[in-house]
Order: structure tokens, then sequence, then C-alpha cells
């Protein structure tokens, strides 16, 4: 599960509930949290959770990983991983910069930010550099838009998004397909059945795409970066996209995120949703 939201003094009470559900546990960290990570890991290692990083540079850096944030995102990532050397996953989130991502948002789409190929091919290799030395200590996992799944071979898309994920030696593909996101900001094209429908298609696409390392994240059941992302109604539509998303073939699922899961409570019903 996700957890980007919830401040790490509140995530203490969750630890037994993780290992009960033997949920993993992917922990955001953001620079002013690096010195408090390794407790925080080591807390919910000691009961039997599996723990990935998924570390988050500042805002005005562009917060996830891209062509244009390669060089802050990987120094921080490395920073973050020989200081939790024993963390279980490192996880590279694989989104274009947060103000370019807010003006597409907002209708106002730019293709100003494309880096350049010479751009692109240098942040491409500086990422499967990273991942090679951060697979001498952890599982090594992406997050990334669901139009790389479209993108079947080549890398056109991730280029114009500069986000170069294919060419990575990790060992899972995460490809973000929230329903909620795809019916919510649709502006009325898209309703919940033609979201599910959605689902399942990003769910065969991203099979074919990935194979044994496809992985889908589901959602949202709370905000995240930008704090109005649209949510499910209920736990039902959650079991709904998990049945989806294993009749198209995906197994490794995770859910975003644990924040908006203790603001909903209970709790135990969004788990049950989950975990069939």
């Amino acid at each position: 599960m996700w957890c980007e939201t919830l401040p790490y003094d509140e995530l203490a009470s969750f630890t037994q509930l993780l290992a009960r559900y033997r949920v993993d546990l992917l922990l955001a960290v953001r620079p002013w949290q690096l010195a408090d990570a390794g407790d925080v890991v080591r807390r919910f290692q000691s009961e039997g959770v599996f723990v990935g990083l998924w570390p988050m540079i500042a805002n005005e850096d562009g917060r996830w990983a891209s062509a244009a944030s390669h060089e802050k995102f990987i120094a921080f990532a490395d920073k973050l991983s020989g200081q939790v050397p024993f963390a279980d996953e490192m996880i590279i989130d694989l989104e274009p910069p947060l103000f370019q991502l807010e003006r597409w948002k907002a209708g106002r789409p730019t293709w100003r930010q494309t880096p350049t190929p010479r751009a692109y091919r240098t942040a491409r290799d500086a990422y499967v550099s990273a991942v090679e030395r951060w697979r001498a200590r952890h599982r090594v996992t992406t997050a990334v838009m669901p139009l790389v799944a479209i993108e079947l071979r080549g890398q056109w898309l991730q280029r114009v998004m500069g986000t170069p994920a294919s060419d990575l030696p990790v060992d899972r593909h995460s490809v973000m397909a929230y329903t909620s996101l795809m019916e919510g900001w649709s502006r009325g094209v898209i309703n919940r059945g033609r979201a599910e429908a959605l689902l399942l298609a990003t769910a065969h696409l991203t099979r074919i795409r990935f194979g044994p390392r496809a992985g889908l994240s589901l959602g949202t059941v709370g905000t995240g970066a930008f704090g109005d992302e649209p949510s499910y109604r209920d736990p039902g539509e959650l079991a709904r996209d998990v049945a989806l998303a294993l009749r198209g073939g995906v197994t490794e699922l995770s859910l975003f995120d644990l924040g908006g899961v203790v603001r909903r409570p209970p709790a135990e019903a969004w788990f049950d949703a989950l975990c069939v």
C-alpha cells in the first residue's frame, strides 16, 4: 500500500494492521523525512512487514523522477539507499514534473518541457546505472503513467513525457490505473462503467507490455499531491477494481493510499477489498 499522506508519527498505530493483512508498506520519503525513514522501516520490518522506499524530491524540483529531475532525484535516492540499506525495495515514481502535470490537469497542456532526444538518452542511461546500484541492496520497482502501457513498444510516449521506464532493469512496473481519476477528471465523459472498462484494458495492455514484471496501482482512496483527487465512493468500488485487475492477468496490486484509508474508516473494509 502506498503511503504518501500519513505523517510518520501516526504510522506506528497501523503496524499490526499491515502485518495482519500481509500488506507491504510503500513509504514516501521527502527530503525533510530522511532522518526518520530508517526508524519507520525498522519498526515495520520488526513485525514482518515488507517496506519499500518511495523517494520524492522537492516540489520545485519536479517531485517525481523524470528526465528533467534525474540528477537531483538520483542523488536523493542514492543518499536514501545509503542511509536505509536494509529497506526491502526502492521505488522510482516516473512522472512528468509536478508543475507540468498541474497544467495538464487544468486543461492547459504544454510540451515545452519535453526533453530533446539527447537529454532523454542521458537521463535514461543515468537511471539505468542507478537501478543497477540500487539492486545490490533492494528490490527495485517503478510507478508509471498509464500511457506507458498504451505505448506497447518503443519509447515515443516515454520521451514525450520525459519518463524513461522500459529500459530500466527493474523487478516490476506498476502502472497507475486509478479509476476514480479516470471518472472524476474526465468532465463527465467517463462514467464508472467506462472507467472499469479502461481499467481492464489497461491491465491487459500492461501484461502485454511488461509480461511477468506487470503491476497495477489502484485507487484512489484519498487525495495525493494535488489535494483534490477524486476518490472511491466506497470499498465496493475497490473490490471491483481488484477483480478486474486479476481478470486482466495482473496479480501484484498496490492501493493509493494509506492516509486515505485511515481517514475513511473502518480501515479493515479497505484492506478486505484489497486482499481477496
